[in-house]
């Protein structure tokens, strides 16, 4: 009971202030004092499900702020809870209609195993990505596993295979060089990317 009691009034003083702060502090700050972080980490043993899980709540707190960028001083927690309901719900009821046409699918990797497509477009084919990063400190096991998604990826096209990379990436607010694959290198018989381009540290 004493903790409800706790709950209630932490949301009562957030609840407070709205009136003067964005929805997206708002949200970031009973993210901190809940220690959400921590809580997902207790929750799940596979750092995977863990950043995707984090991932999933930066986003969310990157919504707000973009709700709050349009509607400035008309933002409420209320108005930003009822945009998001709305957008999710036109995003399955666009997706069912885009699935029955001629028309963009955009997917992961997992999610695109036993489909088939004309033409398929990977991106992303960089060091850090495809490998992800985690892999390349986790062992040649892991990075086995990202080669076999990578395969899962390049078999999905019946007609046209897209690979592409970026040449820089915004880290931090700089532009940050990027890294070919190591996939690149071995679809195109240049061999293992330690041997074509040194990894960097």
């Amino acid at each position: 009971m004493e903790s409800l009691l706790g709950f209630r009034d932490l949301i009562c003083q957030l609840r407070g202030r709205l009136i003067t702060r964005t929805v997206a502090s708002t949200i970031q700050e009973l993210i901190d004092v809940t220690n959400y972080r921590t809580e997902i980490e207790r929750l799940y043993n596979d750092p995977t499900e863990r950043q995707s899980r984090w991932s999933a709540v930066e986003e969310v707190v990157n919504a707000a702020s973009t709700y709050d960028s349009r509607h400035r001083q008309q933002a409420t927690l209320q108005g930003f809870l009822d945009e998001l309901a709305v957008a999710a719900n036109d995003r399955e009821t666009d997706q069912e209609i885009s699935l029955r046409r001629n028309a963009l699918a955009l997917m992961t990797l997992h999610s695109a195993k036993g489909l088939e497509f004309p033409h398929v477009y990977i991106v992303g084919m960089e060091e850090g990505l495809l490998p992800h990063h985690r892999s390349l400190s986790d062992g040649e096991d892991k990075i086995d596993e990202e080669r076999r998604l990578c395969y899962v990826g390049i078999t999905r096209a019946q007609e046209r295979l897209t690979l592409s990379l970026v040449q820089t990436r915004m880290k931090w607010g700089k532009a940050r060089p990027t890294k070919p694959s190591r996939f690149l290198y071995e679809l195109s018989g240049q061999g293992n990317l330690t041997q074509s381009v040194q990894v960097s540290k």
